[in-house]
């Protein structure tokens, strides 16, 4: 069966004062939060504005199960958190950079060649572009027109291998996540990495008064990759001053025993 499904729909996104003296908003970033640095941004910040066209078919059978989606986004007066100096001494502000516009397509495959056996592809795929021509930050004026959106990759892939037999249970999976810009001049970049995980399990079933017994052992980060996994604090406009990085966890094993009484 196959479903062929669009949407179209309107999001805002506000800036707005709460009763602490915060200047906070439906913005999922940063906030300012001095009385005069909220009183200078409110006459010159408009709300956030997006439209977003999204389109897309699913299939789904017994052996195979299938999706696509292509999705569409215009964002008006984009609201942007940037920040700059030190890790001990940054300064940030909550600037109107323009338009924005993302294209983007996701395609997902899933597999079921004999019983147990289910293998997963998924790939997604963003381009997401700023389209002002300048903006002004410190009396600075920057083109950011053509660059990417920071903090996000522009791939990313997936592939999953789940096989059960009986009590037993095998699953492998693979993470692939592209580059993804540090400053709104894309002029720092945190590096791509791959990222694997195994996982084994077996149910024995009853034994004595204890049921459902079973015993999993996992290993995560798999080929023992060296990479970023994750950045606080919101970007700067250039420069490699702005952010925290975190290098993520080596190879790591772990194992669990559970039962049900």
């Amino acid at each position: 069966s196959g479903l062929i499904q669009v949407s179209l729909y309107n999001r805002w996104y506000y800036f707005s004062q709460t009763d602490s003296g915060t200047a906070w908003g439906n913005l999922g970033s940063d906030s300012t939060s001095a009385q005069s640095v909220f009183n200078s941004n409110k006459n010159t910040l408009r709300p956030e504005r997006t439209w977003n066209y999204v389109v897309g078919y699913r299939y789904n059978s017994q052996i195979f199960s299938g999706s696509v989606d292509f999705y569409h986004t215009d964002y008006y007066n984009r609201l942007a958190a940037i920040t700059e100096g030190t890790i001990n001494n940054p300064s940030g502000a909550l600037m109107n950079v323009g338009r924005e516009t993302m294209n983007g397509a996701d395609v997902q495959g899933t597999i079921r060649p004999v019983h147990g056996l289910e293998i997963t592809n998924s790939f997604s795929w963003n381009d997401a572009e700023y389209q002002s021509t300048s903006i002004n930050y410190n009396g600075t004026n920057y083109d950011i027109k053509g660059k990417h959106q920071v903090y996000y990759p522009k791939f990313m892939y997936k592939a999953n291998l789940n096989y059960t037999y009986k009590r037993a249970m095998f699953n492998f999976n693979v993470n692939y996540v592209g580059s993804r810009s540090m400053t709104y001049m894309n002029d720092e970049k945190i590096p791509a990495y791959w990222l694997a995980s195994l996982n084994l399990a077996y149910n024995f079933g009853k034994i004595g008064f204890a049921q459902n017994i079973k015993a999993a052992l996992g290993v995560t980060n798999l080929f023992n990759s060296n990479y970023i996994g994750g950045a606080t604090g919101a970007a700067s406009v250039t420069g490699d001053d702005n952010a925290n990085l975190f290098v993520a966890a080596p190879r790591e094993f772990y194992g669990t025993i559970s039962a049900a009484f």
